[in-house]
């Protein structure tokens, strides 16, 4: 999975004289909490909702309305962006970008490709990756169990599977940190009966921890 097929495509943009006045009531109109900042089409900047409030005098400030209205109307985007931001190309791995986005502490990315904004990826595009994958709106059961680092084992897990003839939805791994030598595997299963696969598995060896 590409960056391309999560992101926002065509996303809300405004230019570096646009005044924070309008740019905080733009994110509020299109419930975002990010503005690419473009000439052009070039990205050159990116502010927040965050970075917006900030940037507003202080309630205890002295100026009356009249002066905090009139202070902010003549504030500008390119007043407070973060110049250059890191951007993301639409043909980095999903996994990438996320790893990207906890090494950085970013909410979120432009996505630039040939010096264009062609769109933009947060974190609300990878929670619905990670629930698609999951499978976690189709009906099933959720299968948690643990199983030795070795050759063989997933191939018996599905064996089991095959001969009750029950499909498969997600299958994910997990390397525990005090465990070298043990998985802990996730699955999610399209079928009611939890209760008899449990039971199966358990016949073949494996160490189920939980079903729901």
């Amino acid at each position: 999975m590409r960056i391309r097929d999560l992101m926002t495509k065509n996303p809300v943009t405004v230019d570096p004289d646009t005044s924070i006045h309008d740019a905080r009531k733009l994110m509020k109109e299109n419930n975002i909490r990010r503005l690419p900042v473009t000439k052009n089409g070039k990205l050159i900047g990116l502010v927040t909702m965050r970075m917006l409030i900030e940037a507003a005098p202080s309630q205890a400030s002295t100026l009356s309305i009249h002066e905090l209205n009139y202070l902010l109307t003549k504030m500008t985007v390119k007043d407070i962006m973060v110049k250059d931001p890191v951007s993301l190309s639409p043909d980095m791995p999903a996994e990438e970008a996320m790893k990207l986005g906890q090494e950085k502490g970013y909410g979120g990315f432009p996505v630039v490709e040939d010096g264009k904004l062609v769109g933009i990826s947060t974190e609300s595009d990878i929670v619905r990756l990670i629930t698609n994958i999951l499978g976690v709106r189709e009906e099933g059961v959720r299968i948690d169990m643990e199983v030795a680092k070795k050759f063989g084992e997933f191939k018996r897990i599905i064996e089991v599977f095959d001969e009750m003839k029950v499909l498969v939805i997600s299958f994910m791994t997990y390397d525990m940190p005090d465990e070298k030598e043990k998985y802990r595997i996730f699955l999610r299963l399209k079928s009611r009966n939890g209760k008899e696969i449990v039971k199966k598995l358990t016949e073949a060896g494996f160490k189920v921890l939980d079903y729901v």
